[in-house]
């Protein structure tokens, strides 16, 4: 049976709006070991900044399951009790977990529910939570750059739907352009992110220029289409890239701006004689002489 935990909606995690739903986290039954933190590359991502990026972790010996906490800023607490850090206690089946402000609940192997989450989506779901419960927050879209005429952007705001991209009338974004086919392309967007792919187009799609059949498109990424360029704008992907940011920086410490520095100035200092205007007034003073003993000697003649 797969390792299940449950993330409590009462969950403040964080934010000024609480989870907006209870989630269950499953995994496979031979997993020796369940990172919890923020990072997104780990069993447990929880994409919320009150979480260290390694914040506790679950691990199973011969005896069962253990705790620990790896050092986090907010502590790690097992059924309301704090634990110290590096400091593993055992945990059974039933136990609440709290990470931070974060509730979850250890199940331990139970049997596949419906609606429950494996690693690779918890991290986009859990950032869709959030986004939905804020007012500026906004479903993925792809807006055109340049290429064709402009027309209003393709919210992407369902879950699995196609969208198709093409020159035809039912399109949902339509590009007209004879080097465009009449349904060129589709893009979905999935759990687990954002995909374009390519129909059997004739002049077929790129993404950031690299020429691509089926394609996950991140935040920012631009995809052609024929003539027409176009910008994915994804929030939740955004979201996590700068949760992965700040991360990194955490782990390698900040940069400190570099600053460039200057030489002092020094005092001018008055110019020395150069060598050749010195023997140019000996050369002078040596004519001079000459000439002066050339006008005595002929008043001497005379």
């Amino acid at each position: 049976m797969p390792l299940r935990l449950r993330l409590l909606a009462s969950a403040a995690a964080g934010q000024s709006t609480p989870v907006t739903q209870e989630r269950a986290i499953e995994l496979p039954d031979e997993t020796r070991e369940i990172r919890i933190g923020r990072r997104t590359d780990i069993e447990v991502p929880l994409p919320y900044p009150s979480l260290s990026g390694l914040h506790a972790r679950l691990v199973r010996d011969g005896s069962g399951w253990q705790l620990e906490d790896l050092g986090s800023t907010n502590g790690t607490r097992l059924d309301g009790e704090p634990l110290a850090p590096h400091s593993p206690r055992a945990v059974r089946p039933g136990a609440q977990i709290a990470v931070g402000p974060v509730q979850l609940v250890f199940d331990g192997p139970a049997p596949p529910g419906r609606g429950s989450e494996r690693t690779a989506s918890i991290a986009r779901r859990l950032v869709n939570d959030i986004l939905a419960a804020s007012p500026d927050a906004g479903a993925p879209a792809l807006a055109l750059v340049e290429g064709v005429p402009p027309g209003a952007p393709l919210r992407l705001a369902a879950f699995d739907r196609r969208y198709l991209i093409g020159r035809g009338e039912t399109c949902d974004l339509r590009l007209v352009s004879d080097e465009i086919s009449r349904e060129h392309a589709a893009i979905v967007r999935r759990w687990d992110g954002v995909f374009v792919q390519d129909l059997g187009s004739k002049n077929g799609i790129s993404v950031n220029e690299q020429t691509a059949g089926e394609v996950r498109v991140r935040d920012g990424d631009l995809v052609r289409i024929g003539p027409a360029v176009l910008r994915l704008s994804d929030p939740a992907d955004r979201y996590l890239r700068e949760l992965e940011g700040e991360e990194d920086r955490a782990g390698t410490g900040r940069s400190r701006p570099i600053t460039l520095r200057t030489e002092p100035q020094r005092r001018a200092r008055p110019a020395r004689a150069s060598g050749a205007p010195r023997a140019a007034i000996a050369v002078a003073t040596g004519v001079l002489v000459i000439v002066v003993a050339a006008v005595l000697m002929l008043a001497l003649g005379s």
